[in-house]
């Protein structure tokens, strides 16, 4: 039972989100303004959303065409989207030491899925916690990394908003050309992907895992399950990357460098945004596995967006003891139920039925090559922010449906569905049940 569902958690997120976006594309357009560095209300607004959807698709160079205000402000909504509206507020109402309401409670949980507000602030205290800590820790190595070519404030500042981009999964970067300048090395893109990692596999899991790390529990199923199954999409992104691309996009490095920024590119289209060899250089193989890996995602209650890593792995799962003839869906004796299995149908169809639109919407208003365009479809509704190249070109039209997707894509296609709906309808009647052909 979601006990919070007479409280509408799923359309107060949503006005959340509206709040922030329409807050930080104001200060953005505004902060260039007074710095004579104007930049068009939709290309402020299409940052904005950017930020806060964590997603990282640009349309102005961030490190060189916004101001330093404007910089902060993105580094501020990429913080704030990345923790999500409602662990964000009730951030807010701690910090100014206002006693949190059942409410308050429920809404905070229900924005990570769970249906009990029980320990919710003891769990908010310590998502905070590990957030802060491991940007910090993150920013550390980013330092060193970055100080031998900037001074010691640009190299602080750089080794900050890069943690803090990189645990979001937002992929912004204060380099015009992302991370490909440091392709050749280790340090910076080996810090990169492990912040992206550990901001993907969502908050929850993480928690459980530095908990079982100090030995306080047991890695539970949830935990278990989506590192699984981000370890197999990791891997398998690595193989096809490695041996396809061999002679392609990694065709210029040596053979370390070459299977290191194959996992690098593995791990960053699941959500996160950040390149260290140029996208549009990849064969076609490469960008559709790129495309499925950024359709998948992160995890639930993560920074990160897609369909999300557990729903591939139930409906994976469901169709192989589909045709093992199991009546039930089993993994690691436990039985996922049919609505479990329903949800995650659900969210697939929406989700593959919004890039079919999209599709079609873009290949009207836009001149550009049809992969390049469900790239950037991809890319927008997974929350991800790789790009062919085409996002600062796109049309008003084209970036306001990017605008649209990347939102859709953060606050997730059923809250959104949920949030417009006016209440819960639950089937009383049962119905004769018919089998008819499929498949």
């Amino acid at each position: 039972m979601r006990t919070y569902s007479t409280l509408h958690v799923e359309r107060i997120i949503l006005i959340g989100f509206l709040s922030f976006i329409t807050t930080g594309a104001l200060l953005i357009w505004t902060f260039n303004f007074y710095a004579s560095m104007p930049i068009s209300f939709i290309d402020a607004l299409f940052t904005s959303t950017s930020a806060v959807c964590v997603t990282g698709l640009i349309v102005v160079d961030t490190g060189s065409e916004l101001a330093r205000a404007s910089q902060w402000t993105v580094l501020i909504l990429i913080q704030l989207g990345g923790l999500g509206v409602m662990t964000a507020a009730t951030t807010l109402l701690l910090l100014f030491r206002q006693k949190i309401g059942i409410r308050q409670r429920i809404l905070f949980t229900g924005g990570l899925g769970i249906d009990t507000p029980a320990g919710a602030v003891r769990l908010l205290l310590k998502i905070l916690q590990l957030t802060i800590f491991i940007e910090l820790i993150g920013a550390i190595p980013l330092f060193f990394g970055f100080y031998p070519e900037s001074h010691f404030s640009r190299a602080l500042y750089l080794s900050v908003f890069h943690s803090v981009s990189a645990f979001c999964n937002a992929g912004f970067s204060l380099f015009s050309s992302n991370l490909e300048a440091y392709s050749n090395t280790y340090l910076v893109p080996g810090v990169i992907m492990l912040l992206i990692f550990l901001g993907g596999i969502g908050f929850l899991p993480l928690t459980n895992l530095f908990h079982a790390f100090q030995g306080k529990e047991n890695l539970n199923f949830h935990t278990r399950f989506v590192l699984l199954i981000s370890l197999f999409l990791i891997l398998l992104g690595v193989l096809v990357i490695t041996v396809f691309e061999w002679n392609g996009v990694l065709s210029g490095f040596e053979g370390g460098l070459k299977f290191w920024n194959s996992i690098f590119q593995s791990i960053t289209p699941r959500t996160a945004g950040f390149n260290t060899v140029r996208i549009s250089e990849f064969t076609s193989l490469g960008i559709f596995i790129l495309c499925f890996l950024m359709i998948v995602g992160a995890s639930p209650g993560s920074t990160g967006g897609g369909v999300k890593t557990s729903t591939f792995g139930i409906l994976v799962l469901s169709a192989f003891s589909y045709l093992s003839g199991k009546r039930a869906t089993l993994f690691w004796n436990r039985s996922f139920t049919n609505e479990t299995i329903l949800r995650a149908l659900t969210i697939l169809i929406l989700y593959l039925g919004t890039i079919f639109i999209s599709v079609i919407f873009l290949s009207i208003t836009e001149d550009f090559a049809f992969a390049e365009l469900i790239f950037e479809i991809i890319s927008a509704l997974g929350t991800v922010g790789l790009s062919m190249g085409i996002t600062a070109g796109l049309s008003s039209a084209g970036k306001v449906m990017l605008i649209m997707l990347m939102f859709w894509g953060r606050i997730g296609i059923l809250t959104m569905i949920y949030s417009m709906m006016a209440g819960n309808n639950i089937d009383r009647v049962i119905f004769p049940e018919i089998t008819i052909p499929t498949g």
